[in-house]
């Protein structure tokens, strides 16, 4: 097994064996030639994973996804490839935009935030599913009305996590200033760490994790893309037979492999962070209204004026 950073050897198939890519023989002979050509002048690829709201129990099992991720795309382009965690947004996109890394396993949400050229290759499968709902836990606490001015923590995403936790979770329900604070943790294992330690009044995270002693969930909130597989710069047929090859990939229970998926993955969480203005329903009532009940029962006069309001003064005479 590799490690983070460490070139991840390339293993060919004994002849006479099926591939496991899910693509015809004729389309993969066509891909070979066309990797081996785009490929001719940097044979190997880094594959980075930034995903802090993915609920990995540990940095050890970011490390070993990631370079088992990396065996499989260096595998599916006919290279090599190495697999780096990132743990902060900032190391990331200063990576990406060095062009230091190729491919990458990203948060749906940081990518809805940061924009970036990228192409959505896949979405990750955790459960079963693409999309997970998440979760408002708590320490000493039955309902949101008790949380309201406490300190809460949610997984950073890269910035306006509290848009995030504000608008695409709450779907602005409450306001702005309803919690005390909204602080980032690193990750959701970090997030839960410091709320079973007192560090924090209750905290934002992806449903289906094992909660500390004493913390109870508060509120269940909707589901939100999770992370998403992402080329950099990489050319049609190299992510196609990447989008190809991982359709057998398995990995572990945080993501468990991979659907297909387009970039609606990211974008419908986008259209999350701004709340739309709500406004009441305008009722225009289908009112016909005839001259009759206009004059009905109503007496109508003009006061006369005297004529000699119209009368203009004479110029007065020159002496």
């Amino acid at each position: 097994m590799s490690r983070t950073g460490v070139t991840a050897k390339n293993t060919e198939n004994p002849k006479g064996k099926r591939s496991g890519f899910a693509l015809p023989l004729a389309l993969l002979a066509f891909l070979a030639v066309n990797l081996s050509a785009g490929l001719s002048s940097a044979d190997t690829v880094t594959v980075g994973l930034f995903a802090p709201t993915a609920p990995f129990p540990s940095t050890g099992a970011r490390v070993e996804l990631a370079s088992k991720l990396a065996d499989a795309i260096g595998k599916a382009i006919g290279g090599t490839a190495s697999g780096k965690v990132f743990a902060r947004a900032g190391d990331f996109s200063s990576a990406v935009k060095k062009g230091d890394v190729q491919i990458a396993l990203v948060d749906a949400a940081y990518l809805a935030n940061a924009g970036g050229g990228y192409t959505v290759l896949a979405a990750a499968v955790r459960g079963g599913e693409t999309q997970h709902r998440w979760q408002l836990v708590a320490r000493g606490a039955e309902k949101i009305g008790d949380l309201k001015g406490k300190h809460v923590l949610v997984p950073a995403i890269g910035g306006r996590e509290t848009d995030f936790v504000l608008n695409v979770l709450l779907a602005g329900e409450v306001g702005r200033d309803y919690f005390g604070k909204i602080e980032t943790a690193p990750d959701t294992a970090s997030a839960l760490a410091a709320l079973g330690l007192g560090k924090a009044d209750a905290a934002v995270v992806p449903a289906g994790v094992e909660l500390p002693s004493s913390v109870v969930t508060v509120l269940a909130l909707p589901a939100v893309s999770g992370p998403v597989l992402v080329a950099y710069g990489l050319t049609p047929a190299q992510r196609t037979a990447i989008a190809g090859a991982l359709g057998g990939f398995s990995g572990d229970a945080t993501v468990g492999g991979f659907k297909p998926a387009a970039a609606d993955a990211v974008a419908g969480v986008t259209r999350r962070f701004t709340v739309p203005v709500k406004r009441g329903p305008l009722a225009v009532p289908a009112v016909r209204l005839l001259v009759g009940d206009l004059v009905e029962g109503r007496t109508f006069a003009i006061e006369r004026t005297p004529v000699t309001t119209f009368a203009v003064a004479p110029a007065p005479t020159a002496r």
